[in-house]
Parts: C-alpha cells; structure tokens; sequence
C-alpha cells in the first residue's frame, strides 16, 4: 500500500549511513511496481543510499507520489508508466531508462498480481494467463532486456521477488503458486548463465506482507496464518527492501542465485497451508 512504502522509509535512512559513503553512489537502478507496497519502500531505501531511481508502475498516480517523496528528501527519481501484459512496452521502457540514465546498475523486478483465490476446478484459464503473464512472464522479458543493457557494462545486480508460495504449495492459489515457483527457476537458470559477467541474480521470498496484495486472501485465512507463524504477525514492506537492498550491494558478493526467506519463519513449519475446504469455508458467512 502507497502508505506503508512512505511510513518505512524512516527505517531505511539508516541504512543510507552504511550504503551512502560505499557502492551504491551514483549508481541507477529499475524497479517495477515502485509506486505501492514493497516497490515503494524499496524505491525510498535504494534512493537514500544514492541511488538514481527509475520507477515503473501501471499506477502512474501512485509512482508519481512515491517520486515525489524521495525528491522531497532531496534523492532521485523518476517515473514510467509500464504495463507489464505489453512486451513491446516493457522493452521499450528499460530502453528508454538505459538511453536516459546512461545506465542500468540494479533491477528490482517486483511487480505482480495475487491472482483469484480459489481451488483449481473453479480457476478460470484467463485468470490463470494474466497471472502467469505479469507474475512470470514480465520478469522474464524485464530480465532480458536488463541484462542486455548489464552485459555492455560487465556488471549488475538483479532481485526478483517471488514469495513463499514460490517454495510451497497454496491451496486456493495454483495460479499464484506455480508463477513464483516459476520466478525461482528463472532466477537459478539465469544467475548460471550470466555470474561470469559480473552479473549477479537472486530473489526474495516474502510471506504475508502487509500490503494491497493480500487484501483478496480471505480474513479467515490471514488470521490462521498470523496465529501459526512463530512472529505472530505480518511483515512489513521495508523488511523485504532491506533484505532486497543487502543483495544489491557489495556485502553480498559471493551470493548468486539465491532465495531469501522473509517470513518471521512460517516457512519453517511443517504445516502451513489451508486445504481447499479451508478456501471454501472462509467465504462462507461466520
């Protein structure tokens, strides 16, 4: 939520002290979804520490106001509108913040959809399409286009965020599930591929995070999962950028190709997931 990403960026001014006096000076970096949520408050950190900030978003409101906060903290930004179900449009873009920036040092591939939550019987096979297409396809066409431009300047560093429904199975949410599990394979084929150019892949894996992204999960089942998760809680956006900001720099330089969990450990538990029945129950009335 547009909020949240403005509310967390206080906690990533201090980690503006430790970037700002090292790597991430002067360096630009791309991030999808930056207008709300996790995008936003990885925009705000990346900005604090130095960064040239190019933000896309289909919500040219809501980037516009996340471009506007980091101007007001005197850092840099600027906005794109993409739409991540155009391919045209996504090369186009990552084109045009190249020619723009002179560069692409870092890229955030953020940007997704929940999808329907329902069994599987029920899923409907467009709602099935879109979700695979912004949620998997768009981070393999980002990812094409970016390392293109990396590949020029022999560096960059790429952080894709899937999500704990990238490493189990969700009942209710096949479509949701199998596209992050999709972005996990995408990112350990591509960290191979390219490490030798001095580009480095990896990914996050965010549980419950408290943004518009879960306003569709059904009450019932948030509540089960704050109540089982050893944090008893949801996480926060600026817990994710922080994490997102770590792989991005130079004290990460030895991690290639690796996922991240930021779950307050849920992912630890031997049980985690509603059957279907549990997704057919929370709709019904209390």
């Amino acid at each position: 939520q547009a909020e949240d990403g403005i509310r967390d960026s206080s906690t990533s001014r201090g980690l503006g002290d430790v970037y700002k006096r090292q790597e991430f000076k002067n360096k630009t970096a791309f991030v999808t979804g930056g207008g709300s949520g996790i995008g936003r408050a990885t925009s705000v950190a990346l900005s604090v520490c130095g960064v040239n900030v190019a933000i896309a978003d289909i919500n040219e409101q809501t980037g516009i106001e996340t471009v506007d906060h980091i101007k007001s903290l005197g850092n840099q930004a600027s906005f794109y509108k993409l739409d991540l179900n155009n391919n045209k449009e996504i090369k186009n873009v990552i084109k045009q913040v190249y020619i723009e920036k002179k560069k692409i040092d870092f890229a955030v591939n953020n940007a997704g959809v929940g999808g329907n939550f329902e069994p599987i019987h029920k899923t409907n096979y467009s709602n099935w399409i879109n979700t695979l297409n912004i949620n998997l396809n768009a981070v393999f066409l980002c990812m094409k286009h970016e390392i293109n431009f990396m590949i020029k300047q022999n560096f960059g560093r790429i952080v894709n965020v899937s999500s704990m429904a990238g490493l189990k199975g969700v009942g209710g949410g096949a479509s949701y599930s199998a596209s992050k599990h999709g972005v996990l394979g995408l990112t350990k084929s591509a960290a191979i591929e390219y490490g030798s150019q001095n580009i480095r892949i990896n990914a996050v894996c965010p549980g419950f995070i408290d943004t518009d992204l879960i306003k569709k999960v059904p009450e019932k089942i948030l509540e089960f999962n704050k109540k089982i998760n050893p944090m008893r809680r949801l996480g926060y956006s600026n817990e994710v950028a922080n994490t997102i900001l770590w792989l991005l720099s130079e004290n990460s330089s030895f991690v290639n190709g690796h996922s991240i969990n930021i779950d307050g450990g849920y992912g630890c538990l031997l049980y985690t997931s509603p059957s279907p029945r549990d997704v057919e129950e929370s709709r019904m009335p209390s």
